[in-house]
């Protein structure tokens, strides 16, 4: 039996938290009071080597620069330039655009609400009952452009202490879990011949001598960074709740200057150093790939970053993403504003969903434009005796039109399957036997098809009492599941040997 729930499971544990920190919440209006106490107000106003110093002497009264390079209005492609600091006079046009009201951005999308739509927060969420005011939109509208002004770290403070290409990912604890999944993230590195240097960012003591010894020995070419470290060109604070800013932090203070972010549980298909070939990354200087959900129409964060929702655009998912730093050094330190200071923390966590979509609004917000893949993702999993589905990971493709292989199995919803229930799959066909993929999987306007969430109960499983939860699953309905040799031959015999059992069998 399968029980379909409306919201992503793997992410219910974020939803609750996310209730938690409401709960915190100060007012939901800023003022005066609360503009000149946000990060890079005037507490760093005009502090020396900020961008604030840049900006006023590329558009302050006076400035010999401020005629040359005044814009009119935002470049069309700004993702074309070259350079952090080129973006300055496109910022300052930013800046100056008329703002959306919630109206106006929300009649971007025309969906009815009869429509089986898959959005991450639904027509009972808070923000959707109780909209949003204009005042509130534009004063925090404000209060990021204030910041993108007065708050970022320019480029030459930092410029030097980054360079080359490389993975980031993160060592964190939960009791060892994610540490045991980037283990297998770096055997299957390993196995697709990946001579791309790792990073792995950790919090402080969290990742033991022992630990970064089993590291070493599974990718010798592996350095490590603490985010708690002093020399770190960005800082940030940790949290009590859930820490999402540490992935945008690893990606601005890592040492490349080109960084691949990989999840611990995601496995590469190929090595990625092909992706900075493709045409994808060549245009665009980023790949974003897609998430399952897409945004609401009265999601505040559309006009707040002036941008009109978009049907032909889904949410990101963040399990794996590439940036250029050398060109977008300040749209990162923009994604990090979302999520790290406490008042724009608690704020956003109602509006966005973690670190998924800070990169995604970071570029909306700055009126630039990110690459993405020609198709969208499928749904890998298993079928059970019985003919149920359950999709456990998702393929996400290369992204170039004249490519289009599955770059990678991102395991979101393996964390959700009991031991006995791996134990039982192990024994029998596995855990990667099928897939399913939208009929329209180029046309990212379509609704692929119905996309529900739900619970797989045990049915036979040894260990388990009959009828209890053994996973949660992601399901594509009207959608036949086909054998995953199709798209990647003999990955389950890979699987094996990179010890992706590693919750049965011994890791080490």
């Amino acid at each position: 039996m399968i029980v379909m729930l409306r919201r992503r499971p793997f992410l219910l544990v974020g939803l609750l938290l996310t209730i938690l920190l409401i709960a915190f919440q100060r007012s939901e209006v800023i003022n005066e009071d609360t503009l000149k106490h946000i990060p890079g107000h005037d507490t760093i106003k005009n502090l020396p080597g900020k961008v604030s110093d840049q900006w006023e002497q590329t558009f302050g009264p006076g400035s010999d620069k401020a005629k040359s390079q005044y814009l009119e209005k935002p470049l069309e492609n700004a993702h074309k330039l070259k350079h952090p600091d080129a973006f300055l006079p496109h910022f300052d046009a930013v800046a100056r655009m008329p703002g959306l009201t919630l109206k106006e951005a929300e009649a971007g999308c025309t969906w009815s609400r009869e429509e089986k739509i898959n959005f991450q927060y639904g027509y009972t969420t808070d923000f959707a009952v109780n909209r949003r005011n204009d005042s509130e939109i534009s004063q925090r509208r404000a209060a990021l452009h204030d910041f993108v002004k007065r708050g970022m770290v320019p480029w030459s403070a930092a410029k030097d202490k980054f360079k080359g290409r490389g993975i980031v990912t993160l060592g964190g604890n939960e009791e060892g879990k994610t540490f045991k999944r980037m283990l297998v993230a770096l055997n299957e590195l390993r196995r697709v011949g990946s001579q791309l240097p790792v990073e792995v960012h950790h919090w402080g003591d969290e990742l033991s001598d022992e630990n970064r010894e089993l590291i070493l020995s599974n990718y010798p070419n592996t350095y490590f960074h603490d985010l708690a470290g002093p020399d770190n060109v960005i800082k940030i604070w940790k949290h009590m709740m859930p820490n999402f800013q540490f992935k945008i932090a690893a990606m601005l203070n890592s040492r490349f200057a080109e960084p691949f972010l990989l999840d611990s549980d995601n496995l590469a298909l190929f090595d990625p150093e092909e992706l900075y070939e493709s045409d994808t990354y060549k245009e665009y200087g980023t790949i974003f790939w897609p998430d399952i959900a897409r945004t609401l129409p009265m999601n505040p964060i559309w006009p707040i970053t002036n941008t009109k929702c978009r049907m032909d655009e889904y949410e990101q998912e963040s399990g794996q993403l590439l940036i250029d730093k050398r060109k977008f050094w300040y749209h990162l330190q923009l994604a990090l504003y979302y999520l790290d200071k406490d008042d724009d923390r608690l704020y956003y966590a109602r509006i966005i969903l973690g670190d998924k979509d800070a990169f995604r609004f970071a570029w909306h917000a700055l009126k630039t434009k990110y690459g993405f893949p020609t198709k969208w993702l499928s749904s890998v999993g298993i079928v059970r005796e019985d003919g149920e589905y359950c999709g456990h990971s998702f393929a996400q493709y290369h992204p170039d039109k004249s490519d289009g292989r599955p770059a990678f199995f991102h395991g979101g919803l393996l964390k959700s399957f009991t031991k006995p229930f791996v134990s039982h799959l192990h024994q029998n066909k596995g855990l990667f036997q099928y897939y399913k993929a939208s009929p329209n999987p180029t046309n990212h306007s379509a609704n692929p098809t119905e996309i529900q969430i739900g619970v797989m109960g045990a049915k036979s499983v040894p260990g388990e009492e009959e009828g209890a939860k053994v996973a949660f699953c992601t399901r594509f309905n009207d959608v036949e599941p086909r054998p995953l040799d199709e798209i990647a031959p003999g990955f389950e015999k890979h699987f094996q040997d990179i010890k992706g059992y590693w919750i049965i069998l011994d890791v080490d």
